[in-house]
């Protein structure tokens, strides 16, 4: 480190070591700052969990409290109570690192338009456990929206994501857009061309959690549900970081599972398929994985959103389909399994050249400049 520009001291704060995408790419950044030169530490609370295998120089520590934090020029924490503690502590000044809005969640879960599965059930006793549960979201909601408005500096990974955030709180607020690592996420050699028939089906990967309501898995689960009762030749890949218990037998329309998948592994299973799908909601942050699928080469179906509409211009990178509509889905896949070479092949040209303006390295050397400006000069 130049002695015009000084380490900066920094604390990233996670309470567990879980795999996901947000979690990881806070870690990769604090990975990226240790090697240029930051005194940098990383505390959890548990350090078991997939990205422990990953990320080594990780210091457990009994709480968030100030006696278990360094002093530091800046905390970064992406959780909203790993923010709240981190401000509590008052060793530096936090980064709320905001990867996804979890409001949005929320209130579509409040409103209705997002239930999850298990609060769906019909009769008296099912409406009373939805009644009592919207009242939890409706309290978590008020805690989160006043972590949002502590006096943190906000840092976030996408366009839309900026524009909500600096609407709802009058102040401002960073972007730095998420990268791809090219090297890992390149397009396949060779693409299989249409048509596609039982004997070589239609390959379409998705991606995430099925519990996490705002990735939508559900309504992609619904479209291949129709897809296979209408006998079309296509074959759904599941890819997710923890399956749950049940699910395998829960989802027959599924015909291949994965999990948790080493970047490289993901990589070349993307590059395996054909296609790839996201039913997400506007709960989405950025959406790595879709841009890391294109960056493939993949065609992508993806859901009419803010964070995916924003990837470039034109929008004629994906097939957008309406949030929520899995009959939409349907007749997209259904369509492209009709569609000639020349729009495959149009799709996949601009989903590359797209995924081409989104660099890793670039967004790592992004962050590292916006939380210089947020350290006194005597430190940046």
């Amino acid at each position: 480190m130049s002695a015009e520009k000084p380490a900066m001291r920094l604390v990233f704060l996670t309470d567990n070591l879980k795999f996901s995408g947000g979690r990881n790419l806070m870690l990769e950044y604090s990975q990226y700052l240790r090697e240029a030169g930051h005194e940098v530490s990383v505390l959890t609370l548990k350090p078991e969990g997939e990205l422990a295998n990953v990320f080594k120089n990780v210091t457990k520590v009994p709480s968030f409290k100030r006696a278990h934090i360094p002093p530091c020029d800046l905390i970064v924490a992406t959780k909203p109570e790993d923010v709240l503690a981190g401000w509590r502590s008052k060793r530096g000044k936090v980064v709320h690192f905001c990867q996804g809005l979890e409001l949005i969640d929320l209130e579509q879960r409040i409103s209705g338009a997002v239930i999850p599965e298990r609060y769906k059930g019909k009769g008296f006793r099912a409406k009373l456990t939805l009644f009592r549960k919207k009242i939890s979201w409706r309290i978590r909601h008020f805690k989160t929206e006043r972590i949002y408005r502590l006096p943190t500096h906000l840092v976030t990974v996408a366009a839309p994501l900026h524009s909500e955030l600096s609407r709802r709180y009058k102040r401002p607020v960073e972007l730095c857009l998420n990268g791809i690592r090219a090297d890992s996420f390149r397009p396949a050699e060779k693409f299989r061309e249409p048509p596609f028939t039982n004997e070589h089906p239609l390959r379409i990967v998705n991606v995430g959690p099925l519990d996490v309501t705002f990735k939508g898995i559900r309504t992609t689960l619904a479209a291949f549900a129709e897809l296979k009762a209408q006998g079309a030749p296509v074959r759904l890949l599941r890819i997710s970081p923890k399956l749950l218990p049940g699910e395998r037998e829960a989802c027959p329309m599924v015909d291949e599972w994965h999990e948790k998948l080493p970047q490289e592994k993901f990589a070349a299973l993307l590059r395996s398929c054909n296609a790839y799908i996201s039913n997400s909601t506007e709960g989405e942050g950025f959406g790595l994985p879709a841009l890391e699928a294109m960056s493939t080469g993949l065609v992508c179906i993806l859901s009419d959103i803010g964070s995916y509409r924003s990837f470039g211009d034109p929008k004629d990178y994906a097939v957008f389909v309406p949030e929520f509509d899995a009959s939409a889905s349907t007749s997209a896949i259904l369509e492209l399994l009709k569609a000639p070479a020349d729009r495959w092949n149009g799709l996949r040209a601009r989903a590359i050249e797209v995924a081409k303006g989104y660099s890793f390295g670039d967004a790592c050397k992004k962050f590292e400049a916006i939380l210089r400006t947020l350290v006194p000069p005597s430190v940046s």
